[in-house]
């Protein structure tokens, strides 16, 4: 009767539970949007058949709605923001988020634990829950930890890639356009170096088209991008329109800035190169060239002794 109700039994009745569960759940959910999916083919004749790709874009959309899971105004702005930041621009971003959390939390535990019952039997069962409940912690955890590296990386692209948005900018502003027009005419190309600045800059012309104005628009750019270049240059413009100087000579002097700056950060990651050396050069490289000198000298050594 003791053995029946071990810890590792109970703990592996209620994983199985769960998985079952889980799995029960999706294809009631599966089987429900079927039916709902061949009812709407039977009644709209015409309509191009669903492919695999948009009935699972429907399937998360659907029952991962984040109004399910009581996300408040602020919440979902917030949230929309730091998916911004991270370079996800579609508009049911923040389903997939929670989509992603929800899978993750689910299947990470179940797959350390089956990796635990197979490949680490001979471990007990205490080890075996902390196993999982360290896997638990990391998979709620991961996805906030994976938006922030992915944030602060693409902050990185678009530190490399805003020097030349401002030379562009600098081109067709001198060329005769306004700056609004310079601001749309300018984010084709630069979608072709920096996808993601791009897409900002598609996103802070609809603003504009919505009704707000070039520096305000401007200052949701900076928001949305996170460099205090792009602050810097909205400070700039604004101050610039409303004291009526010349936009296409401020914003040369700040393009000439922001090269000079790209430059002093190359050269100060190439003075970091030797000190970065130095740690693979003292574990890999000197215990080498330690061996093939002292190598034949103990060789010697020993010959001498054994004679």
């Amino acid at each position: 009767m003791q053995e029946l109700f071990s810890p590792v039994v109970v703990i592996s009745l209620l994983a199985f539970a769960a998985v079952a569960g889980a799995v029960f759940v999706l294809a009631q959910i599966a089987a429900t949007h079927i039916r709902v999916q061949q009812r709407v083919g039977a009644l709209t004749k015409n309509s191009a058949p669903a492919t695999l790709g948009s009935g699972f874009d429907a399937l998360v959309t659907t029952y991962f709605d984040e109004k399910y899971f009581g996300l408040d105004g602020s919440t979902r702005a917030n949230l929309r923001a730091q998916l911004i930041r991270a370079g996800y621009f579609r508009p049911n971003a923040i389903t997939y988020y929670i989509f992603a959390r929800f899978a993750v939390i689910v299947i990470a535990p179940a797959a350390a634990y089956l990796g635990a019952e197979f490949f680490l039997s001979g471990y007990g069962w205490f080890f075996k829950f902390g196993l999982v409940a360290l896997v638990m912690f990391l998979s709620v955890l991961g996805p906030d930890a994976y938006l922030s590296r992915r944030e602060r990386k693409l902050q990185q692209r678009y530190r490399v890639a805003f020097p030349d948005m401002l030379d562009l900018l600098v081109v067709c502003v001198d060329s005769g356009l306004s700056l609004e027009a310079a601001l749309e005419r300018i984010a084709g190309e630069i979608m072709r170096q920096s996808r993601e600045l791009g897409m900002n800059l598609r996103l802070m012309g609809a603003e504009r088209r919505a009704g707000r104005s070039t520096i305000d628009a401007l200052d949701g750019l900076a928001k949305r991008i996170g460099l205090d270049e792009a602050r810097a240059l909205a400070a700039l413009l604004r101050q610039s329109v409303e004291l009526g100087t010349d936009v296409a000579e401020a914003l040369r002097v700040f393009s000439d800035e922001m090269r000079d700056r790209r430059l002093l950060r190359a050269e100060e990651q190439a003075n970091k190169l030797p000190v970065k050396m130095v740690a693979p050069l003292g574990l890999f490289i000197f215990p080498v060239i330690l061996m093939t000198v002292m190598v034949p000298v103990v060789i010697r050594l020993a010959s001498f002794m054994n004679n």
